[in-house]
């Protein structure tokens, strides 16, 4: 029996150090956002999970890298898309992350892309913040409206909506949606280069809440002289609203595709409501920058 429980415990440690080694500088610890009142309840800090969840939902959430047009019927794309992001290092502080971040965050997208139909087009990928565990899985879905008139100066107009799931985020409940719309136009050098630049707009939309979190995990709740619980739970307070103009340019040369896009994320400015009081979104302007290297079939 000892040698058992001696055995177990050792891979629990060995689990837990695992844990931590793992861990990277962007991976969150959202307890730290609470405190214990002078009454001895546990409260959250919501301007605060606001605030990082609007840029977090900001980084992770998926970008267009393309332009208007679509693929076709028989068309098909592959891309690995490096992101340069910013945030405001004051959102992310106080121990909120289990590293340091500073005020750039590198992320990386891989994106499948399927013509369906002459101006139908969809696709699916995922996103991943680097050091860190955290990724998203995300689709989207594309109509032009109007394409396929490269002879004349008239650009290709298209309406596209995307989402995404936030996973290996510990504690942190995310969803996105985004609409955008997009203007596009084709110009070809030689017989096997053509030239794409491309601008939009886009309205993401951020649904974060979290677990169960504990303010004081390392002390047993049951010992409160208090007698009251230290567990408090970060509410949903309603959508986060960030504009995301966009704008870009992509190359294909043969089957070789390389896109560069530049988004200009302003601050949040959509408060929540919760219990009647309002919630702040204090996130900072964000800029992405991303070069794309892909095939395009």
């Amino acid at each position: 029996m000892p040698r058992r429980f001696l055995f177990s415990f050792a891979l629990a440690a060995l689990g837990l150090h695992s844990s931590e080694a793992w861990a990277g500088a962007y991976d969150l610890r959202l307890n730290q956002l609470g405190n214990v009142d002078s009454g001895g309840a546990a409260t959250g800090n919501n301007d605060a999970f606001r605030s990082l969840a609007s840029e977090l939902g900001v980084l992770m959430a998926p970008k267009p890298v393309d332009p208007a047009d679509s693929l076709g019927l028989s068309g098909f794309a592959f891309s690995a898309d490096l992101s340069v992001n910013t945030i405001k290092p004051g959102n992310w502080g106080n121990g909120v992350t289990r590293g340091t971040p500073n005020s750039v965050a590198p992320t990386l997208q891989v994106m499948g892309r399927k013509g369906l139909w002459p101006g139908i087009e969809i696709g699916a990928g995922a996103t991943h913040l680097f050091n860190s565990r955290m990724w998203t899985i995300s689709g989207y879905g594309k109509v032009a409206l109007h394409e396929g008139f490269h002879h004349l100066p008239i650009p290709s107009i298209a309406l596209r909506g995307m989402f995404s799931r936030l996973v290996g985020a510990e504690d942190m409940n995310m969803t996105t949606g985004s609409a955008d719309v997009s203007i596009s136009h084709v110009f070809g050098l030689g017989k096997t280069v053509n030239v794409t630049p491309y601008l939009g707009y886009q309205a993401l939309f951020i649904i974060a809440r979290s677990g169960v979190l504990d303010v004081t995990p390392t002390t047993d709740e049951y010992l409160n002289p208090s007698g009251k619980l230290s567990e408090f739970v970060f509410k949903d307070a309603g959508a986060i609203l960030r504009h995301r103009p966009f704008l870009g340019l992509r190359f294909i040369f043969s089957v070789i595709r390389i896109t560069a896009e530049a988004m200009i994320v302003p601050g949040g400015n959509r408060n929540g409501k919760l219990n009647g009081m309002s919630v702040a979104d204090n996130s900072g302007l964000q800029q992405q920058y991303t070069l794309s290297l892909g095939l395009d079939f």
